[in-house]
């Protein structure tokens, strides 16, 4: 495919958010692809076919990787829905930081990310307390306004997640974006879904703790829905969808938090599976 006005329109778009769902990177696609003396797909639909979608995308990214850069694709842990983000492919992703971040606030981010990958028992999480003790210990240290003010800065930002529990924890946009920073920095506390093998900070794992397997929830029912007795892949025995990887999702409400990691009803919102 010839690279048009339609994907730079594309690029343009996606440059003031970088992190989006699938369903608005459809939008932003069919919208460019009007600007530009009509449609880039040839079927009347709603949706472009997922092959032609995939083609747009690909010759964008043919541009891209001559400046380190490229869409990529991936599904959010919470709801497994398709997400995209424009990530920069050189290995110093965290660099770009710099441009919304000081030094101080980037190492801040750094600390907290380290704290929640090397949690304990596949938390991948940490407190608000601990969150806010980290401040202290960066060599420009931050007061505990400021810190408190800045860790809402990172969710706001989509860099953290806050769970209703009031835990912090790596957004799908740190994964995706940060993922070779992670990797560099920190594979041997990271863990991959036994599916679809990107990293897993929010799923399920097997009972016997020393078996490697786990899931997102998503990747989790897509697996066991053939099987009639869930049994884990890796050691053969049942599987329970109870052992939690990382934070709860949803909290009932009345109900005590210790008990409730309540798993994410199933869902259609993938695009294009």
């Amino acid at each position: 495919m010839t690279y048009t006005n339609a994907h730079r329109l594309f690029v343009q778009a996606s440059m003031s958010e970088r992190f989006f769902t699938e369903a608005k990177a459809i939008d932003m696609y069919t919208k460019a692809c009007s600007a530009n003396n009509g449609s880039c797909f040839s079927q009347e639909f709603d949706l472009p076919a997922p092959e032609e979608f995939q083609e747009f995308i690909s010759t964008i990214n043919q541009k891209l990787n001559l400046v380190d850069m490229e869409f990529r694709r991936s599904h959010d842990e919470d709801d497994g829905n398709p997400v995209w983000a424009l990530v920069n492919t050189n290995g110093d992703e965290i660099a770009k930081l710099a441009t919304e971040y000081s030094p101080a606030e980037i190492s801040y981010f750094k600390r907290l990310i380290e704290l929640i990958v090397t949690a304990d028992d596949d938390a991948f999480s940490a407190s608000s307390i601990m969150a806010l003790k980290e401040a202290s210990k960066i060599k420009t240290q931050l007061s505990k306004s400021a810190a408190e003010i800045l860790l809402q800065r990172f969710v706001d930002d989509k860099w953290l997640v806050q769970s209703q529990s009031g835990k912090y924890s790596m957004s799908q946009r740190t994964i995706l974006e940060l993922q070779a920073y992670l990797k560099d920095e920190f594979e041997e506390y990271l863990i991959e879904c036994t599916l679809c093998y990107d990293i897993v900070t929010k799923g399920q794992r097997c009972d016997v703790l020393e078996c490697k397997s786990r899931f997102h929830h998503h990747c989790a029912r897509r697996f066991f829905s053939s099987q009639n007795e869930k049994v884990c892949p890796a050691c053969k025995i049942a599987w329970k969808s109870s052992n939690i990887v990382g934070e709860p999702l949803r909290i009932s409400e009345g109900s005590s938090r210790r008990n409730k990691r309540a798993i994410p009803e199933d869902d259609d919102d993938d695009l294009y599976q």
